[in-house]
């Protein structure tokens, strides 16, 4: 019996890099969130001049710095992805391939 299914078109280079920065960016937000509300507690920031008293509610404070962290390490992976993309020697990299 011959499988009759459309086979999925395989993803451009242009979308497989972005899954892999949202991907990474994701797995290094996580770390950094960890990392810095370990040591640091939202409710005794709130208690700073400087700092808006939401973010003394402590699950709006984890929910946005995880967010916060995830944007600037996506940015970061995003610019290293399309910077390896757009190098004078990506498509002689490319053409070496099978």
């Amino acid at each position: 019996m011959i499988d009759e299914r459309p086979k999925a078109a395989p993803w451009s280079r242009a979308v497989e890099r972005l899954g892999v920065a949202l991907w990474t960016s994701f797995l290094a937000a996580c770390l950094e969130t960890a990392a810095f509300f370990a040591f640091i507690d939202p409710w005794v920031l709130g208690s700073a001049a400087t700092i808006p008293p939401w973010f003394s509610y402590r699950p709006a404070a984890y929910g946005s710095g995880f967010f916060f962290f995830w944007l600037c390490t996506f940015i970061g992976s995003a610019l290293t992805a399309y910077m390896l993309d757009t190098s004078r020697h990506a498509s002689a990299h490319t053409e070496r391939r099978p």
